[in-house]
Order: structure tokens, then sequence, then C-alpha cells
């Protein structure tokens, strides 16, 4: 089993304020440890910013490579499951962490701040979407034509102006980032002001009657989105498209999340592949078969691609796209999208939660839900403080610690 790094840091918002770069994310580095992205890049305005112990958004940041460096999980050795909040409806997002404060919504309409050291609601408030914090606020929420920003230490709502959509916006993803918060509907990619919730369109996107990426990532002032079967990077400075990548065997792109690492562009495909695109020029580095049709998204971590698909995980080289490692044995149903902390990577599934080496593959160990609970989980995890945070099917946000 893997030796892990204990850390517990106070995190503190206000002294974060300044933090800079297109998508510098809230707080600050405490040391030199911290300053790197742990996929073999340094931080430079790439969309990691100097994550410490928070975890603030679906992804972590903003490229969505589901990679976290520091963040430490349980040591596996006797585990236990303990219910922290109820929430509304069966469906829900990743939580996000900032500050010592979990941040969780359902799909019925309600997001929530609670206290991890108090173990206390702070604030709830309607509306539902994935929680994404940014300089000291929540966002997430969008309904219709606007989008909606908690403050997150009281709540107060912050609303945009409403776009000027026959679409809407749909339960999207907001992107906040020193430009603005980006928001790409089905329609149009928006940009709006955080100040003033007044908003500009980015660009139109033809044919809008097709599906688009439910998270697009964001690397140096480039915003990569699937539209059906195409990917698109959508150069954000000059409204402009860069380059379009359509897999050679068709196949849809939407239901996946791109991911961004080391110049490269992750994404699998509804035929059953899973692509890796050179982020400047559009063009295929390398593409690996899967077993079936993926929906899942891959995360990336210390040169490596993970990819959770229905009874197997896989790991191939970023680079090359050979096979590192592949497991098939221990995986029951279809994974939730995988996240990488701390050298370890985090499979979920219904029924239970399972921890790889990250690097060989090895188990570490697994939780499994008992047949008798009506405990289903249904969120990627987050990962804190040796705490793995997730939501169930049973209406129930829950902590998976070591006992």
């Amino acid at each position: 089993m893997i030796e892990r790094r204990r850390q517990t840091r106070r995190r503190w918002l206000g002294t974060c304020a300044g933090v800079a770069g297109i998508t510098a994310l809230a707080g600050c580095s405490e040391s030199d440890e911290t300053s790197g992205n742990g996929d073999g890049t340094e931080n430079s305005g790439n969309g990691r910013g100097s994550l410490g112990d928070d975890w603030p958004m679906y992804g972590v940041d903003l490229r969505n490579t589901a990679h976290h460096p520091n963040s430490t999980g349980p040591d596996g050795d006797k585990l236990t499951k303990r219910s922290l909040l109820d929430r509304e409806g069966r469906g829900a997002y990743q939580s996000a962490i900032v500050d010592e404060t979990l941040y969780v919504s359902g799909t019925s309409g309600r997001i929530k701040a609670f206290d991890l050291e108090t173990e206390e609601v702070l604030w709830e408030a309607e509306r539902s979407g994935p929680p994404t914090v940014y300089d000291g606020t929540v966002y997430g929420p969008t309904e219709n034509r606007s989008v909606y920003g908690y403050d997150g230490d009281t709540g107060d709502r912050w609303k945009s102006d409403a776009v000027d959509s026959i679409s809407g916006l749909g339960l999207l993803r907001p992107l906040p980032t020193d430009r603005g918060i980006i928001v790409a509907s089905r329609e149009s990619i928006w940009n709006f002001d955080p100040e003033t919730g007044a908003y500009n369109e980015v660009l139109e996107i033809s044919d809008p009657g097709r599906g688009t990426t439910n998270w697009p990532a964001i690397d140096d002032e480039t915003l990569y989105i699937g539209h059906w079967s195409e990917l698109h990077a959508v150069n954000l400075e000059t409204s402009e498209i860069k380059w379009t990548f359509e897999p050679k065997d068709g196949g849809g792109l939407v239901d996946s999340n791109p991911a961004v690492a080391d110049g490269l562009v992750y994404l699998a495909s509804y035929d059953g592949k899973l692509h890796a695109i050179d982020a400047d020029t559009g063009e295929e580095e390398w593409a690996v078969d899967t077993v079936a049709n993926v929906e899942a998204s891959p995360a990336v971590a210390e040169g490596i691609v993970y990819l959770g698909e229905r009874d197997q995980v896989l790991a191939v080289d970023a680079a090359s796209g050979d096979l590192e490692w592949q497991e098939t044995d221990a995986v029951a149903g279809e994974p939730e999208d995988i996240v990488v902390a701390d050298g370890v990577a985090y499979v979920t599934t219904r029924y239970g939660i399972s921890a790889y080496d990250a690097a060989s593959g090895d188990l570490e160990w697994e939780y499994v839900i008992p047949d008798e609970s009506d405990v289903v989980f249904n969120t990627p995890p987050t990962i804190s403080d040796g705490t793995i945070y997730v939501g169930s099917a049973d209406e129930t946000w829950y902590a998976i610690e070591d006992a």
C-alpha cells in the first residue's frame, strides 16, 4: 500500500482574490511543494492555479484533468460510511470543496454549503447545477436564460442578465475565468461579466439542434467543446474556431468531456475509441480501441490517461496511447468519471468505490455497498483530507473514511 501524505491546511479565500491567469482558481499555495500541476506541467495560467487542498469544481480544474496532486483519501485498511446531509432528487453533480466547505447540488433544484468542521449546513438556496467555486463565489446553477452565483460564505445570490436566446442556457456548467464567466449552450458560447451580469456572444454554434459537451475544457485562451461528432477549439480572444476534429470512422463526441494536458486533448467517442488530439493543430496523435461505446470522460495524471467503461478501467500512456494497465475483474457496473488524487485512481460505481495505484493498477482497497442497502453511488468522488465525498441515489451525501 502506498504511503500517502496527510495534510490539513486551512484555506483562506480572502487572501487570494488577486490570483491571476485566465483560469486561476480560488486559493493560494502554502509551499513550493504544491506549485506544480502534478501532470508534468507547471502552473502557468493553464487552468489549475494553486489548488492546495481545495477541489473547486468538476474535473478539479478547467482543463478537466480530474487530477489533484495534493488531496489524500483514506488508507483503506478498515473503512466506514456515514451520511452527511440530505439532498433533494436522486440525481446529483460532483461536489466541490473550498476552504473546508463542501458545496453540493442535486437535480431537483437546491444547492447547499456544508461546513466540514462543524458538519452544519451554512446556507442553502434554490436552483441546481454543478458547483464551481471561483474567487469566493459559487457558480453552477443556470436556468432558462440566466447564470446564478452565490457568495461562498453567506449564500447571497448574484444573477446575470438574461440572454436573448431561443433555447436558453439549460442546466449547463459556467466556466469562471479572468475573461468572464463562459457558458456554452447548444446555440452559442456566451461570456458574462461577473460584476455587472452583462453578457456578449463569443460565437454562434452552427446546427444548434444537435448536442454539445456538458463540460467543455479551457486552456490558454482556448475552449474545447464537442458538438455532435466534432470537437471544436475556440479562441476566446478572437471568437474564432481554431480547428475542428472529426473521428475518421464517425462516432459522437458529446457524451465524453474533453481533458487537456501537455499539449494534447483527450476525448472518448461513442464508436468505442479514446482519442488524443494535438491542442494546437487539431491533428489526431493516436486512438485506442475500447470495449464498448464510451460515455465516460478521461482523467489525466502524471503522463497517464485513465478511462472507465462498463466492467473495466483502462490506463494508457498519454503520449503514445500504449496500454499501461487494465482492470476487468474487480470492476462491476459502469464507472462514474475516474478521479486521481495523490497517486491513487478512484473508481466509483453504483456498487461501491475502488482505489488503485495510479501507476501500476494494483488494487489498494475497495468499499462494497452491502446488498441490502438502498445506497447507490451516482457521482464522481471528491477527495479531501483522508475522506471521500460521494452522492447517492437515496438522496444522501456520504463520507467514506477510515474507521
